[in-house]
């Protein structure tokens, strides 16, 4: 197996772009569920546009980044030993999504906020994206589950046959083209819910995240070729602003073809972000979206413990005749800094604490391995602190 050029043992560390990545995707994912007071004027309505109307981009975007992170741990030890210890991946994972995810269910179970049968066995079972969930945001989560144990088979099936990039690449975007024709089927026959939900029209966002992964692990030369061209980059960055903001309206659209092309527009960003951040880096609106970025997850899970406390300041507002352009500020900021504390709390809590356990009970055999990249690279750290 060939590895990429350079390849150092570091310390342990988290990529502030990847952060900044991530930050982004939970704040548009925020701000399309908050609730907002009405206005009337165009203008607040121009300025809430990017909120209300990308909420489920995020999280496109937000599965197109776990491929490539997540997918990327076991390409790196595929592309180190040629083998995939499935196993091993699984337990670190569990410690990483289950203990913030059954303490949010957990939670529920007992405040009582939505009727048990409306969630509870869903949940418990990660079958909430195809029975329903009243804790509605979960559903990508078991997207992704359902994705990472199919993974690590797929891959150990592939390393059997000892196939080397090209063709780990040629069999992922396979099963995209086939997910990709299932998904319009689905959408065709009028099956819009399943096609935004289930797993099996879903992954291809997954699986380019995936690929991408591949030919960062795996073929260096290609991708630093790819991220020498950043002009075409911001172009391709360009067709994806353009996409969301003209075709995303049309449903059956972007539901078909759309999620595949937010993926691929979504690759080019990732590339562009992290090696062309540049000095943009260090400006605070960019440390702000990374330092959000570390905690997103926690913030996913809890976010919609803010939208009842919006509510009565909507109404206590209208009650007290506070005027609406004073209200809206005051609502749509309120929501975001109960979800952050919430989402800040919560990490620190559970998730950080069981990541320490994780790694004190299953470290990472594979060691702290990071690329060290021609001149221009952005990856920093390790890609296992923010999987």
């Amino acid at each position: 197996m060939k590895l990429m050029h350079g390849v150092r043992l570091s310390t342990r560390g988290r990529s502030v772009e990847l952060d900044f990545v991530r930050g982004i995707a939970i704040f548009v994912v925020m701000g399309y569920h908050f609730h907002t007071v009405r206005t009337g004027h165009a203008w607040v309505g121009i300025l809430e546009y990017p909120l209300k109307s990308f909420g489920h981009e995020g999280v496109n975007l937000f599965f197109t980044l776990s491929g490539f992170l997540v997918g990327g741990l076991l390409l790196r030890q595929y592309a180190q030993s040629g083998r995939i210890g499935a196993r091993r991946f699984i337990v670190r994972r569990i410690f990483k999504i289950w203990p913030a995810y059954y303490a949010l269910i957990l939670f529920h179970a007992i405040a009582g906020r939505h009727p048990r049968d409306t969630f509870l066995w869903q949940n418990l079972t990660h079958m909430q994206n195809y029975f329903g969930t009243s804790i509605a945001q979960t559903w990508s989560l078991a997207v992704e589950e359902h994705f990472y144990l199919f993974l690590p088979a797929l891959l150990i099936l592939l390393a059997h046959f000892k196939l080397r990039a090209n063709a780990l690449i040629v069999v992922m975007a396979t099963l995209c083209l086939i997910v990709l024709g299932a998904r319009c089927a689905a959408v065709a026959s009028g099956d819009l819910e399943g096609a935004f939900n289930y797993t099996q029209y879903r992954m291809d966002s997954l699986l380019i995240g995936v690929m991408l992964a591949t030919v960062y692990w795996m073929k260096p030369e290609i991708w630093q070729t790819v991220a020498a061209k950043k002009r075409w980059l911001l172009g391709a960055v360009a067709l994806l602003l353009a996409w969301l903001a003209f075709a995303t309206p049309h449903v059956a659209l972007d539901e078909s073809v759309g999620y595949t092309i937010q993926a691929l527009g979504f690759c080019a960003f990732i590339v562009l972000v992290l090696e062309h951040s540049g000095r943009v880096r260090s400006t605070w609106l960019y440390r702000g979206l990374a330092w959000l970025g570390v905690y997103s997850y926690g913030i996913y899970l809890w976010h919609s413990l803010a939208l009842a406390p919006g509510d009565y300041l909507i109404h206590k507002a209208s009650a007290l005749g506070v005027p609406s352009l004073v209200a809206w500020p005051v609502v749509l900021a309120a929501q975001f800094v109960i979800a952050i504390v919430l989402g800040y709390l919560t990490t620190r809590a559970v998730e950080f604490p069981f990541l320490r356990l994780r790694d004190a009970l299953f470290p990472d055999m594979r060691g702290a391995v990071v690329a060290e990249r021609q001149e221009g690279s952005a990856v920093e750290g390790k890609v296992e602190g923010i999987a």
